[in-house]
């Protein structure tokens, strides 16, 4: 096998990512990640509503199913994600932009 070292040339060091680049690669892993969790609970949802319509008819209370329950619960996972969201960027991207115009 054929090396650098075999024709004299130094092996080059893989150059450090850009913090641009870094930050950039921060809010994708977090975009995804949070994106991913609400397709997880809405899907997730949906799967029950299309194969287990006895269990959401299941009543908890007088004239309150779990369908009922759950239904809004997806509405106000999607706000909580989008919180979770607006905190670390305020914490972690918006700092860091910060610093890159600096």
């Amino acid at each position: 096998m054929v090396s650098a070292e075999t024709y004299g040339i130094a092996e080059a060091t893989p150059p450090t990512m850009p913090r641009g680049a870094a930050l950039a690669k921060k809010r994708l892993r977090i975009a995804l990640v949070l994106s991913a969790a609400m397709i997880a609970i809405y899907f997730g949802f949906m799967a029950l509503f299309a194969f287990d319509k006895p269990l959401l008819g299941t009543m908890l209370a007088p004239g309150l199913s779990l369908c009922i329950v759950l239904g809004p619960l997806v509405i106000i996972s999607s706000f909580l994600l989008c919180l979770v969201y607006v905190l670390w960027a305020n914490r972690v991207f918006d700092p860091g932009i910060r610093d890159l115009g600096a």
